[in-house]
């Protein structure tokens, strides 16, 4: 079996040896010929076939050596955080992946865990975002608001979406910003703390607390749009910090085959990578990309 191997060495903050050592032992458990990019191959210190793409230092790294691998290996194994699963997914590879997380959050639904014994294949439904001329695919959401999450000095905390595009990693409190969001004749304009985009999920079922996002799990909507007063995308908060902000109050909008169309004067995020500002269409699609999960059983 020919595995290409995809690892985004910047992913929760840069590669250590921790994560060197779930790199190596994933790869031993698929006993395959590797294939990948010089600087990969140098990171791992492996024998492997290597295949030429051009150095960026930025998420074509991961896009570009996706699409060089796929259709000359059996299955390309990518290493990262949730906005590198996504880079990958973005490359619409015909090949499965298989998606390690060694990232700030791991926790997009296209990872499958390292202590994996059996594996099958399956059919991702995932969002795509059109924004800029430009298409890519999220697993987790879609988000609107000045701060996204990284890891700073080992910790994992928000920073400034807008600068963190220049190239700095600055810690700060979310910004309220002005928007629309129109899902068919349905409009939501006003000033928020937060948008977001996410495809429903069988835990917000019951769940009342989770409000209207409950109600269009339990009626089978496949996503929904949830327009949030104060930012919530952070981690350093205290009690009293939220104690401060509160009352917080979301207006959400469900939906199914409709495009989301979002027109916005902060940071459109895609799974934590950060787009630009402005206009920004989301829907959802089938079969995106195909993943390798974990084996279960017929019940």
């Amino acid at each position: 079996m020919k595995v290409g191997i995809v690892l985004n060495p910047h992913a929760g903050g840069g590669f250590d040896d921790l994560k060197r050592r779930v790199v190596v032992r994933v790869l031993k458990k698929l006993d395959g010929e590797f294939v990948t990019a010089d600087k990969v191959a140098e990171l791992l210190g492996i024998e492997a076939e290597r295949v030429k793409v051009k150095e960026t230092n930025t998420r074509l790294d991961t896009v570009n050596l996706v699409k060089a691998l796929d259709g000359n290996v059996d299955v390309i194994a990518v290493f990262g955080g949730d906005g590198t699963v996504s880079d990958a997914a973005s490359a619409k590879p015909q090949t499965p992946l298989l998606c390690i997380g060694i990232g700030t959050t791991n926790v997009s639904p296209a990872l499958c865990p390292p202590d994996f014994d059996r594996l099958e294949e399956v059919e991702m439904r995932g969002l795509v975002v059109k924004f800029g001329g430009e298409e890519r695919v999220a697993f987790n959401d879609v988000v609107v608001g000045s701060t996204i999450l990284s890891t700073v000095d080992g910790k994992r905390v928000q920073v400034d979406a807008r600068r963190y595009m220049r190239g700095e990693k600055v810690i700060a409190t979310p910004r309220k910003f002005r928007a629309r969001v129109e899902v068919g004749e349905r409009v939501v304009e006003g000033v928020f703390g937060n948008i977001f985009v996410a495809m429903t999920d069988r835990r917000f079922l019951g769940k009342g607390i989770a409000g209207g996002a409950s109600l269009s799990a339990f009626l089978g909507f496949k996503g929904v749009v949830a327009c949030v007063s104060e930012g919530i995308v952070v981690s350093t908060y205290t009690k009293e910090d939220l104690r401060r902000v509160e009352p917080i109050v979301t207006s959400t909008i469900s939906f199914d085959d409709e495009v989301v169309k979002i027109d916005a004067d902060e940071v459109v995020s895609c799974d934590g990578n950060p787009l630009g500002v402005g206009r920004a269409e989301v829907a959802i699609e089938d079969g995106v990309v195909r993943v390798l999960k974990p084996f279960k059983e017929e019940e």
